[in-house]
């Protein structure tokens, strides 16, 4: 068996080896998108940073400094030439009249020129960023108010921020697609503490920024770490071609919902022949499931939205800008741009029914599905964000589910009894990490890798194999083209080396959106956490009086159930309670002995 020096030494000539033909496969030196990414800049990045409430620091975009160097042998050449890009930020002008704040946060804000003041669309993920950006805005282009706020759909780097740019004693009216309210908290809340740990390997909020760390996440550089809030839109948009005047500003929206987001529009700006495609389009290929865990969103319907879209506007359009990324220049520049964009999901969703319907299985789907000629010359449809492969085996699971087919994935064994047995079956810990050893001289990762990820699995407590397995991981992050798919084995690898750190408090939780959630999305997403072993037997009703809305809960045969606007003939107990006081209790931020004191 080599020795681990040996194995390192082995990977490391591999992965260098593996990264340089990628920068001889790719036109890397296309100046093109650099220069798209500077055009217009009118003010840099805040030179401190930008810190949190909690006295951290909640943006700081000089932590990326190192991309000015060449790259390293720790990072695809392509990711590099991305995460250089991502890092050009500042106030940017988009036209005479619009300009956006790039870089300040994961996404962009827009600003437009109303009549009485300044139009923004998506202000970013927290507070502490937007007031930072509306900030440079004031200096630089003079002060005025905001008149309108729009929200272009339901993720919270999109609408976090949103106090951080609005007169508490007047704020202005708030554009949104229909049905935001529905999905904009509900849509990760049963979710819960599992997609928040995902997100944490997709984002990768425990790792260094550097050239063995985190270096970009595609659609941006990562989330912002201050204070998440929300305010309720007041007016909602729901059909393609509805026009609306905003501040003196006339948009023309296009529905995109069920596509990036459940809940998005599109709009064009006639005034200022400005085509805004919110998360629709991006610089990069988008998830068709992201691995934070969300449901599987539509392929077809994501190229049909993007082709309305450019059969609507891309005529009338000069500049498309995008929620994230950088713009696009040029009206001839803007049809292939749409028309590249639409044909990546549509080849995605074409080409895995067409290997499923030929008898492939998911796996099999994602290793046979091959890249378009078109893609190494059209970056802003590589996998930078979302991959191929992982898009494929999304487009699958919308179709067809989970099971592949394959009787004996009916009821596999769990990770640890297949881990046991298959490591027994190998002749033993030893044997197998023989085997991976193998596998990692041969640069068959994956499958050391698999072999490795058994061991630990298992239970076995071999320091030996769980290094390997960090190395191997490691090496994996390094050879990706994805940033967020390079954060989730570099995670991977940093908990096997050093366990899970907790990461301190940084106004993770959003309170203002928790508050709109109905009765029924809060009972719902309470009722996962009981235990069916300790309520085995129990029998219980109780009765909420939750601001005047009337909720029973019942517990019986190990399953908690909430009837909204009802109330139970004899219930154990009754209880008179606000939301914010429930929120509170459960949330273990207020005792009971608190709570009867309010």
């Amino acid at each position: 068996m080599p020795t681990f020096e040996s194995l390192k030494q082995v990977l490391d000539g591999a992965t260098r080896q593996k990264n340089e033909a990628v920068a001889e496969q790719l036109p890397l030196g296309n100046q093109t998108d650099f220069t798209a990414a500077e055009k217009g800049k009118l003010a840099d990045l805040p030179a401190a940073g930008i810190m949190n409430s909690f006295g951290r620091s909640a943006w700081d975009m000089s932590k990326y400094d190192f991309l000015k160097a060449e790259c390293p042998a720790t990072v695809n050449p392509s990711l590099w030439r991305m995460a250089r890009l991502n890092a050009i930020g500042g106030l940017f002008e988009v036209s005479d009249g619009v300009w956006q704040a790039r870089g300040f946060d994961y996404a962009n804000m827009t600003i437009i020129r109303g009549n009485e003041g300044w139009i923004l669309v998506d202000p970013l993920m927290t507070e502490e960023t937007s007031r930072a950006a509306l900030n440079v805005v004031n200096e630089t282009l003079g002060e005025r108010p905001v008149t309108a706020v729009i929200l272009t759909h339901t993720h919270p780097d999109h609408f976090g921020g949103i106090r951080g740019v609005l007169d508490a004693n007047a704020p202005p009216p708030i554009y949104a697609p229909e049905g935001f309210m529905q999905f904009a908290a509900s849509e990760g809340i049963l979710g819960g503490n599992h997609t928040s740990r995902r997100a944490i390997y997709q984002f990768g909020l425990t790792l260094d920024e550097s050239v063995e760390g985190s270096v970009d996440g595609g659609i941006g550089k990562t989330v912002g770490k201050g204070n998440r809030t929300f305010v309720t839109p007041t007016h909602f948009v729901g059909e393609t071609g509805a026009q609306r005047v905003i501040d003196g500003v006339q948009f023309v929206f296009a529905m995109a919902s069920g596509t990036e987001a459940p809940a998005e529009f599109t709009f064009l700006l006639p005034e200022f022949a400005v085509l805004c495609m919110s998360e629709v389009c991006t610089q990069t290929q988008h998830n068709v499931l992201t691995p934070r865990g969300a449901q599987v969103r539509d392929a077809l319907l994501w190229s049909r939205c993007i082709d309305e879209a450019a059969t609507l506007f891309a005529h009338s359009a000069d500049v498309l800008i995008n929620s994230h990324n950088w713009p696009v220049w040029g009206r001839d520049n803007i049809e292939r741009y749409l028309a590249e964009q639409r044909d990546l999901y549509k080849y995605l969703h074409d080409q895995t029914l067409r290997l499923a319907n030929s008898g492939a299985t998911p796996d099999e789907i994602a290793s046979e599905l091959d890249e378009p000629d078109w893609m190494s010359e059209a970056f802003h449809v590589r996998g930078y964000y979302g991959t191929l492969s992982f898009n494929a085996r999304a487009v699958y699971q919308r179709y067809y589910g989970f099971f592949d087919g394959n009787p004996v994935n009916l009821n596999p064994l769990a990770p640890a009894a297949l881990g046991k047995k298959l490591i027994e079956s190998m002749g033993g810990v030893n044997a197998a990490i023989q085997v991976a050893g193998e596998a990692i001289m041969d640069d068959e990762l994956q499958w050391a890798a698999t072999v490795l990820s058994h061991v630990v699995f298992a239970g076995h407590r071999s320091d030996e194999a769980k290094n390997l397995l960090a190395l191997v991981y490691r090496h994996q992050g390094y050879r990706e083209e994805s940033g967020i798919m390079r954060n989730i084995y570099l995670t991977g690898a940093k908990e096997l080396e050093d366990g899970v750190v907790p990461l301190p408090a940084s106004g993770g939780r959003n309170v203002d959106l928790a508050a709109t959630l109905t009765l029924k999305d809060w009972f719902d997403a309470y009722a996962i956490r009981l235990n069916p072993i300790k309520s085995k037997g129990v029998v219980s009703v109780i009765d909420f009086n939750v601001e005047s809305q009337q909720v029973s809960v019942t517990v019986v045969r190990q399953t908690e159930f909430a009837r909204i606007d009802a109330q139970h003939p004899s219930p154990d107990a009754r209880v008179t309670i606000t939301q914010l006081l429930l929120e509170s209790l459960t949330n273990g931020e207020m005792t009971l002995a608190d709570a009867k004191e309010q």
